[in-house]
């Protein structure tokens, strides 16, 4: 059996809030490839194959830039799931790997949204986008020591609240809430910019998904 496809990507359009999970092939019409939106045919990604690999170029809605990576065939055959991210901002720009692990992760972040709120509907797509967004690059800044409570603690725990993002530290009970209501919310969330979080000592929220 001869195998077109080398890996899949998936990116959110930002022209109707889908997210498409798509095929990257090795056959097919020249060097140059475009995804595109099935829903509304918005150009998501293009990418380039070249004899070492392949040169993925992803625009950002937020920047209005396009981020260039290149990976090369070995990357992709070892890759089971990564996060891409725009150059200029780090606003998270959809995932590549294999089919089955961008699904799985796919179908959990759409899970947990949807228990979190249960009355919003389609229609809410870009909002949902952003807040999974801000969730997982806090989880990742955490994880890489760039997220702490005043009292010097990583153990934190986080969840949505209407537009915006609470905190809580497990190690002496102090909150803050993050708000999330926009894209320059999110370009907030950094650690230069998370160092000035007021938190507030002593406050126990009660944050959804604990």
């Amino acid at each position: 059996m001869l195998i077109d496809t080398v890996c899949a990507a998936a990116f959110y359009c930002p022209a109707c809030g889908k997210v498409q999970l798509q095929d990257i092939r090795l056959f097919g019409g020249g060097s140059d490839h475009s995804l595109h939106c099935e829903n509304c045919g918005h150009e998501l990604a293009h990418y380039d194959l070249q004899p070492k690999g392949i040169v993925l170029y992803m625009p950002c809605s937020v920047c209005g830039g396009t981020t260039e990576q290149h990976f090369s065939w070995r990357q992709l055959r070892h890759t089971r799931f990564l996060k891409l991210y725009c150059q200029n901002d780090h606003f998270e720009l959809g995932y590549l790997g294999k089919w089955q692990a961008i699904a799985e992760f796919l179908d959990f972040n759409a899970a947990e949204y949807d228990a979190l709120h249960p009355e919003e509907g389609e229609q809410q797509l870009a909002r949902q986008q952003l807040l999974l967004a801000a969730m997982n690059r806090l989880h990742d800044l955490v994880a890489a020591g760039g997220l702490s409570c005043a009292c010097g603690s990583h153990a934190l725990s986080g969840g949505i609240l209407g537009d915006s993002i609470l905190l809580e530290c497990q190690s002496c009970g102090s909150s803050c809430s993050l708000p999330m209501a926009s894209a320059a919310d999110l370009r907030q969330l950094t650690p230069n910019c998370l160092r000035h979080v007021a938190w507030q000592p002593g406050t126990l929220l009660d944050v959804p998904g604990k």
